[in-house]
């Protein structure tokens, strides 16, 4: 995998409710109010501490360095940014952040998360580019591209706080599980795509590493757990014209601190995308790694609303289905499934609980202008 977007991610290959496998049950219509509009690919969603709503928009990509990857042109540029959403405004707080999306600006990495406090934004860039010395060759535009970065409105070059390609160079903590391993090829891989607050410090999952990674308050990086390969067989069609055995990558994208004070992590999974076979693992650290929940479908995000856990789903059929609606789930802590929103979820992304309601990045791949849907939020009462 050279690039790691959100619909080809891996082209290659509360306690209590351990291991659950469940089908879950389709409630009421709920209707959702779009809270804001012509966003471009957002993603990961925060809720301040005065109930101001941020979003990062990983952008529509740029003209400084373009090329070519499995026959897709993919261009970089600065477009990429963080939205405050606040009493029926939208604002964009921070700009000029990297961005690289196909040259209609769809599927773009760039901003995939921010944590804010006071001014400081703390963002996470993503990046599905990595060297054997943890140099990215993306033009001047992309120099902090993968990195985690404190950055403030007006600021002009961001302060890095890690760069996580460079850690993932020097330690491949799945050591060859990347998504060449399959194919003889186990090159090395990084995308930062969500982290949380934690211990001082920032919990960060790399979805292209397969890891869970800490970043304390003194600047270190270390590896909190490495997420386990499956072996799923597939039917003859999905990748030859013999049924075959896959070993399929976690590819973790979201991380959440429970109500127990663990860390929960959801995955997209990798390819061949196969309907309920992602799965969320429970981490804390000094124990060992626990599978809390499966039988989902490529997750997006999870979040906490109390006691419950909701699991948004990017494709709810899998996203080898093109015209597959998104969900969000919510799991009950005796492990009982509600779906309570589908219809309307295009390719969402991003997940937050706060003032009273849940709020949704949807059609979440795509820019705030031009032919085809727009980026935006939405929310429904939690």
């Amino acid at each position: 995998m050279r690039r790691l977007s959100l619909l080809v991610v891996a082209t290659v290959g509360v306690v209590g409710i351990a291991a659950v496998v469940a089908t879950a049950q389709r409630s009421r219509i709920v209707a959702f109010r779009v809270v804001a509009s012509n966003l471009d690919n957002p993603r990961k969603i925060f809720v301040g501490a005065r109930g101001t709503i941020y979003v990062a928009e990983a952008g529509s990509g740029g003209d400084d360095k373009c090329w070519t990857d499995g026959g897709a042109k993919t261009c970089i540029g600065l477009s990429g940014s963080i939205t405050s959403i606040a009493a029926g405004h939208e604002t964009r707080v921070v700009t000029g952040l990297p961005s690289a999306a196909s040259t209609d600006g769809r599927d773009a990495e760039g901003a995939a998360a921010t944590i804010v406090r006071g001014d400081r934004y703390d963002v996470l860039l993503g990046d599905g580019r990595v060297s054997a010395a943890g140099r990215k060759q993306l033009g001047r535009d992309g120099a902090i591209a993968g990195d985690l970065v404190s950055t403030a409105p007006g600021t002009v070059s961001p302060h890095v706080l890690a760069n996580f390609g460079a850690f993932e160079a020097s330690h491949d903590p799945d050591h060859g599980d990347g998504p060449g391993a399959a194919a003889g090829d186990p090159s090395l891989d990084s995308n930062p795509y969500a982290m949380t607050a934690y211990r001082g410090g920032f919990a960060v999952v790399d979805a292209a590493g397969n890891d869970l990674l800490w970043l304390s308050a003194a600047g270190a990086v270390s590896v909190l757990a490495v997420f386990p390969i499956q072996i799923e067989h597939v039917s003859a069609g999905v990748v030859g014209k013999k049924p075959e055995a896959l070993k399929v990558q976690s590819v973790p994208t979201t991380v959440a601190v429970g109500p127990d004070g663990a860390l929960y992590v959801g995955e997209l999974t990798g390819f061949p995308f196969e309907v309920g076979t992602a799965r969320i693992w429970r981490v804390d650290p000094g124990h060992k790694l626990r599978l809390y929940a499966s039988g989902f479908t490529n997750i997006s995000d999870i979040a906490f609303e109390g006691p419950n856990l909701l699991v948004l789903e990017i494709a709810a059929d899998g996203l080898r289905d093109a015209r597959s609606p998104g969900a969000l789930i919510r799991v009950a802590p005796d492990g009982k499934r509600s779906v309570i929103l589908s219809k309307g979820l295009v390719s969402p992304t991003g997940l937050a609980v706060g003032n009273g309601s849940i709020y949704i990045s949807n059609d979440g791949i795509y820019p705030g202008s031009g032919p085809g849907p727009h980026g935006e939020v939405i929310s429904i009462p939690a």
